[in-house]
């Protein structure tokens, strides 16, 4: 698998504003510098497996890529969720955390099931 460095800029750009407009949406909130963070490095990882990969493997590319979709909208959804309804630092960390592991792990089975 290879990385395309165009579209991994463009993940890049995307994760950055989408970790800006959580950002902006959490003025008041003390974990306000964590959620970007944990935006931006978490939409980076979905987006770049997302959009980023490339393989000469067809299924397995498309595998990962709808794998990579699905992880997306469900941390996009996660931290909607904790930035409109306020965060705390524990069940934030563990959720985000737990679902970028289990991406990781499932993208990892795909690849090195098809080969």
């Amino acid at each position: 698998m290879k990385l395309n460095v165009f579209r991994t800029f463009i993940c890049i750009g995307l994760a950055g504003l989408s970790a800006f407009g959580f950002f902006m949406s959490n003025e008041a909130d003390t974990f306000r510098v964590l959620i970007t963070v944990g935006s931006a490095l978490s939409l980076l990882i979905t987006l770049g497996g997302m959009l980023a990969l490339s393989s000469s493997n067809r299924g397995q590319i498309v595998n990962i890529r709808v794998i990579s979709g699905i992880f997306f909208l469900l941390l996009l959804i996660v931290h909607i969720i904790f930035s409109f309804i306020g965060i705390r630092f524990p069940p934030y960390i563990i959720l985000t955390g737990v679902l970028l592991l289990l991406h990781l792990l499932t993208c990892y089975f795909i690849s090195r099931a098809i080969k």
